[in-house]
């Protein structure tokens, strides 16, 4: 067998392979012992048909096409593994000569694992910042569990700022139906600003069942479509409620639950704050050490591990919107964009995912990180038991797959410790 390599553009190689006329013979013998198991012929049991009776029922042209195949997958897969090749994607084949009484030549293209000319790693630098708590932050968080324990008392009177409604409303520009324009019921907070300017303030003053038609131009950094335009609103209330908050004391902090006082309440809070604050810095370091190994190495990104990664981040948002309660296409249209429009626009940031990925991969291989079986074991068994239904999630999910997520987590977890210690230790 001769094998030749040929490098090519973006990670690809070209493997020409010639297998001589007397190994073929051997393949020949193969596909013959292989096709005479199926076969029937009359007078012959199943499997058991001579081979001279086989070769002369099928044919010489049939017996050297699945010769063929059989050469071509050994041979293949005995180049990859001589020269060392990482093959990802699928291979693309194509013959050069066959026929039978000849050798075989064929050449496969293939996307191989990119090299990595990693930048030095041993002198990133950087450090967690000090966390520094907002003033009124504590205040803020109190405020918001206050809003979710209010109370909603039906009245009769005018709207005013700070009241909860439930309105129908629709818009139309130019007279024609905004498409996700309209909705039923929909609850708001007269002063929350979560309409474009002006919307909520033509609320107040009205009382359940009145109708109002007003008239108001979109912000010019609002969605290309509306933006800068005029748009009629037409809106029904249908429940106006005032809005009564409990008062922030040692009474509301107990009625919590855990808490003997506002002061224990506000402490835990700002325990809170201080744990997501530091997980935060913690994230913040570790894209800024691999951003700074990122930057200064090199490698050629193959085509179909873009496209790989782009397709992942589709999904990761498909499921996202999903979670909204709103349908993906009806999002995509919302927002006048479409599959191909997102995957253009995503293409830079998949690109850099993909070479971070590569990059802290190369950095494990450097630094001879390996995580065993057991460990693996031992986290996709701890992750899987934070679902309440864990053996329905184990029956629908495709395991092997999944263990192959949690042993690139924690290999990336390993990583970046090797980077934290290594600006620790430039930092001193």
């Amino acid at each position: 067998m001769k094998t030749q390599i040929k490098d090519l553009p973006k990670s690809q190689k070209e493997i020409t392979v010639e297998i001589p006329v007397e190994e073929m013979e051997k393949y020949m013998n193969r596909a013959l012992d292989k096709l005479a198991k199926n076969i029937k012929v009359d007078g012959f049991r199943d499997g058991k048909v001579p081979k001279n009776v086989t070769k002369k029922q099928l044919g010489e042209a049939a017996i050297f096409e699945e010769a063929s195949h059989i050469a071509i997958e050994d041979s293949y897969l005995k180049a990859i593994k001589e020269n060392k090749l990482e093959p990802i994607g699928q291979p693309k084949a194509e013959i050069i000569k066959a026929a039978p009484g000849n050798p075989l030549e064929y050449k496969i293209t293939i996307t191989v694992m990119p090299e990595v000319s990693l930048g030095e790693y041993k002198k990133v630098s950087g450090k967690i910042e000090k966390i520094k708590l907002e003033d009124g932050r504590i205040e803020k968080e109190l405020e918001t569990i206050q809003k979710k324990k209010a109370n909603y008392i039906t009245k009769d009177e005018p709207a005013k700022k700070g009241d909860r409604l439930e309105i129908d409303f629709e818009s139309r520009v130019g007279g024609v139906k905004i498409e996700g324009g309209e909705s039923k019921n929909h609850p708001l907070i007269i002063g929350q600003g979560m309409f474009i300017p002006g919307f909520e303030d033509n609320l107040v003053g009205m009382k359940k069942d009145d109708v109002k038609e007003f008239s108001l131009v979109f912000p010019q950094d609002y969605k290309p479509e509306l933006a800068g335009k005029n748009v009629d609103f037409k809106v029904e209330i249908k429940i106006v409620q005032k809005v009564e908050l409990p008062e922030i004391n040692d009474e509301f902090a107990k009625g919590l639950g855990k808490f003997e006082s506002l002061d224990n309440l506000k402490k835990s809070i700002k325990e809170g704050i201080v744990i997501e604050e530091e997980n935060k810095a913690k994230e913040s370091l570790k894209a800024k050490l691999i951003d700074q190994v990122s930057e200064k190495s090199t490698v050629e990104i193959p085509e179909i591990m873009i496209e790989s990664e782009i397709e992942n981040m589709l999904n990761e948002f498909r499921n996202n919107i999903a979670q909204t309660g709103i349908k993906f296409e009806d999002y995509l249209q919302n927002v006048n964009t479409n599959i191909e429009k997102l995957k253009t626009e995503w293409r830079e940031l998949a690109e850099k995912r993909v070479k971070t990925g590569l990059v802290m991969r190369e950095i494990s291989l450097k630094e001879k990180i390996k995580i065993g079986n057991d460990e693996i074991e031992q986290k996709v068994n701890e992750t899987l038991k934070h679902y309440p239904n864990e053996e329905d999630v184990r029956k629908n999910i495709d395991i092997e797959k999944f263990k192959n997520h949690v042993a690139s987590i924690m290999m990336n977890e390993r990583v970046f410790e090797v980077l934290e210690k290594v600006a620790e230790k430039n930092g001193k």
